[in-house]
């Protein structure tokens, strides 16, 4: 049965967690909010704080060394200045709800929480800790909670259905970001978010990234998609260029990098949450791109994929698009001479390009997977000790190489060919290409290719979410 809490404002409630560090430090910051708490433990002399900066939206948290917090404070010092914040600018207050008494603060001003920095969710106490605090009048109930695996996202949303008071939810761990971003989907009202620089907990949202995913406008009814794959996803280009697409041409969709250990895990997430009908579309990226059989079993066509489609559980190869045009741009022929540096699922999906072209030859740091790489698609290994006695016209480099600032030329014993296309993309040239630049070699950089691929997934994005409009 749905709860008689669930949100009736469009927006989410999204607050600004600001430590009172100083008194100019908190008058200097304290606008950039509607909703603000002030961490007040972290001030030996909390009393010292700027009370014309509170107001009705304003939640007064002061936490012991016991629950969390910087200094010790007395709990009858704490109740004490609450009381009198309260009275004098109708406030919130936080107050842990395993320590709070019942009908000591005016309900309408008080926030229960509960901490839980343990690996694994405990279901079973958080449980109880709802009724608990179903059981005492407040205005929320704060929870916050180390998520771990996409299977805890599916049981906190459900646990939060058992509360019939609104929800304030702050992930943390290795999913918490994601969770505070997406929390309205999860049933929570609110999150808070953090400074850029003065975080006041671990793994905390900061006013950079709620900004870089426009979580202001983010509702129960956005559509999620985003990039699956190792760590390397929360720098992926596609963060800033889908969402200011979104933004930009009022499409109500975020896209967010997901971090994913256990595809199987993240699969079924997909399957089980109470939201999966939001969901849009994923790029993939490494270490999944060949886990086609995991997205679509009925896969057979595509050994190799960077896109999947929730709804059709279809799965698409956009680098194929990319390198046509990669290969259009440079003007390859079936007389140049290519080599393929890398052994991983971007230099097979270059083999897979480039099959009807007949001079092509592989070469990778590692000899295994590239002699490997090299038989199945009937190409000649190269071997690295002796690449310095051949030019190659075109080189593609289908690996990191270069992103570190290493000499892509000097590790891999090559000459400058006549033509680059440098995957590896980064913030400044790779070392690569500012050779080419230096001699004037045509190239396609590792910017240009993801854009030509993101543009025909961008495409399917948009034809998916018009799709789930319908």
């Amino acid at each position: 049965m749905e709860n008689n809490h669930r949100r009736k404002q469009e927006y989410p409630i999204l607050i600004l967690s600001i430590p009172f560090i100083d008194t100019e430090f908190v008058k200097k910051h304290y606008h950039k909010s509607n909703w603000k708490e002030f961490r007040l433990d972290y001030s030996r002399d909390f009393r010292a704080f700027p009370q014309e900066c509170i107001d009705p939206k304003t939640i007064i948290t002061i936490r012991d060394i016991s629950e969390g917090g910087i200094n010790r404070i007395e709990f009858d010092e704490k109740f004490s200045y609450y009381k009198k914040m309260i009275a004098e600018y109708n406030c919130l207050v936080d107050c842990e709800i395993l320590l709070y008494k019942k009908n000591v603060l005016p309900s309408k001003n008080l926030i229960l929480s509960y901490h839980n920095n343990a690996e694994n969710i405990d279901e079973k106490k958080i449980l109880n800790i709802i009724k608990i605090s179903n059981s005492i009048p407040s205005r929320f109930l704060k929870i916050a909670l180390n998520i771990s695996e996409y299977s805890d996202i599916v049981c906190i949303s459900k646990l939060i259905k058992e509360s019939t008071k609104p929800v304030l939810f702050a992930g943390m761990g290795k999913l918490g970001k994601i969770t505070r971003i997406i929390h309205g989907h999860l049933g929570a009202e609110g999150t808070y978010i953090g400074m850029n620089k003065y975080q006041t907990a671990k793994d905390q949202l900061t006013e950079k990234e709620m900004n870089k995913f426009y979580l202001s406008k983010i509702t129960r009814k956005t559509y999620i998609g985003g990039i699956i794959g190792g760590e390397q996803v929360v720098d992926s280009l596609g963060l800033t260029y889908y969402n200011r697409y979104f933004h930009s041409h009022n499409i109500d969709a975020v896209y967010l990098p997901f971090v994913v250990n256990d595809l199987d895990d993240f699969l079924n997430f997909l399957k089980n949450c109470n939201f999966k009908d939001k969901f849009y579309g994923f790029s993939i990226t490494m270490p999944f791109k060949k886990e086609a059989g995991k997205f679509n079993k009925e896969t057979e066509k595509l050994q190799i994929i960077n896109l999947y489609l929730p709804k059709t559980k279809e799965v698409y190869n956009t680098d194929f698009t990319a390198f046509r045009k990669s290969i259009e741009y440079t003007g390859i022929t079936k007389k140049d001479t290519v080599l393929i540096f890398g052994s991983g699922a971007t230099a097979e999906t270059a083999l897979i390009s480039l099959s009807k072209f007949p001079n092509v030859y592989i070469m990778s740091r590692n000899s295994i997977s590239g002699k490997k790489l090299s038989l199945k698609y009937s190409r000649k290994f190269i071997s690295m000790k002796i690449s310095e006695k051949v030019k190659y016209d075109i080189i593609i480099n289908c690996t990191p190489l270069g992103m570190r600032d290493e000499n892509f030329l000097k590790t891999t014993n090559l000459r400058i060919s006549r033509k680059v296309i440098d995957l590896t993309y980064t913030k400044k040239n790779t070392s690569l290409l500012n050779e080419c630049e230096a001699k004037d070699v045509l190239f396609v950089d590792g910017k240009r290719f993801w854009h030509w691929q993101a543009k025909e997934q961008l495409s399917k994005f948009i034809n998916e979410i018009e799709y789930k409009k319908r």
